[in-house]
Formats: structure tokens, sequence, C-alpha cells
């Protein structure tokens, strides 16, 4: 469960470093365009979420550069 955005790739991290470090590897050759950052979520966790889940995307409304 981790997010696209413009540049970034936010992924969640959960303290095993391993399990840590081959999602980054993954996720940094899968979007090698972007900036991939890991974030500790364990309070979302805790809700039963994750990064994708308690994210909006929001329709641009009216025209560019208005």
């Amino acid at each position: 469960n981790y997010f696209v955005i413009n540049g970034a790739v936010i992924a969640p991290e959960f303290g095993d470093p391993q399990a840590d470090k081959a999602a980054f590897t993954l996720l940094s050759a899968l979007y090698p365009q972007r900036k991939v950052v890991q974030l500790e979520i364990d309070a979302i966790a805790a809700g039963g979420g994750g990064i994708h889940c308690v994210t909006s995307q929001l329709p641009v409304h009216g025209k560019p550069g208005q």
C-alpha cells in the first residue's frame, strides 16, 4: 500500500530493516524517475489503513493556470 505522487512514491516503513530496504529497492526500480520516501505509519496501520487508504485525490476545477 503506497502512493504515487508527482516526482515521488510514498511508501510505509515498518521497522524491519531488511524488508524496508527490499521494498525501497523494488519501488526505486519500478519508479526510476521518482524519489522513494518511506514513512513510519504505525498509527495509520493500527486503524487498519495504509498510505493510499488515507489519501484523497481531488480533481482540479477550471482550466489549468487559473
